[in-house]
């Protein structure tokens, strides 16, 4: 686990990235001799020969100022210095690989059932911009526009067969036609806008249903309903 009791785990882990960085300053230096003078990790050679490389590319005025500071044997890690970094041993590569634990594969088959239902609940939400939600307002909208289509037939149906429009007439102040035609032109202009939200939402749900990584799933519950 990585430990932020521990300092020397971040003074190992910034060391290890300005190396892969390609990138030589004295503080990886002073870091290094740290690391093996205390012989962290029971691995005070790797640390010194990583210090010693780091000493002998600095420039003239930062190395002279770490040298004066070493000891005769740790003199010879910069007079003597490795080609190339050497190869991280097995001890810091496990705890290195504790610290980024490889996570479990995400199950697709949920994150697919997650992604359905939002689709299916945001289009349901969007739909109330234009309707009021409830099984019962679905039945009085239907019950409406079955009596609106009656009141405009010839010869129009009698007012005790319509009784929703010419409550609304009245309500309104409009005449019994006027307002079936209000209705049935109102439920054409719900049926364009349904029509859209259904075709974005089976395309959103289809494009679920064919995704094969957890980010293309993610990506296809998105939906502009609006658009």
């Amino acid at each position: 686990m990585y430990s932020i009791e521990n300092s020397y785990h971040p003074m190992m882990e910034a060391l290890h990235a300005a190396m892969a960085a390609g990138t030589i300053h004295r503080s990886m230096a002073a870091t290094a001799w740290w690391l093996g003078r205390q012989q962290i990790m029971n691995e005070r050679e790797y640390w010194f020969q990583v210090a010693g490389r780091v000493t002998s590319l600095l420039p003239a005025a930062d190395r002279d100022a770490i040298v004066a500071q070493l000891g005769k044997q740790e003199d010879t890690y910069v007079d003597s210095p490795v080609s190339a970094w050497p190869p991280l041993p097995s001890g810091l590569a496990s705890l290195f690989a504790s610290w980024d634990p490889i996570l479990p594969a995400p199950d697709l088959a949920v994150l697919r059932a997650d992604a359905i239902r939002k689709i299916d609940w945001e289009a349901e939400k969007y739909r109330e911009n234009f309707i009021t939600p409830g099984s019962g307002q679905v039945m009085a909208y239907q019950q409406k526009l079955a009596e609106a289509r009656a009141a405009v037939t010839d010869p129009p149906a009698p007012t005790s067969e319509i009784p929703h429009i010419v409550a609304e007439a009245a309500i309104d102040g409009v005449t019994v036609a006027t307002k079936a035609a209000e209705i049935i032109a109102t439920f054409e202009q719900w049926q364009t806008v349904s029509a859209g939200i259904e075709a974005r939402r089976l395309g959103a749900k289809k494009a679920v249903a064919e995704a094969t990584t957890a980010e293309a799933i993610a990506s296809a519950a998105i939906v502009n309903y609006g658009a």
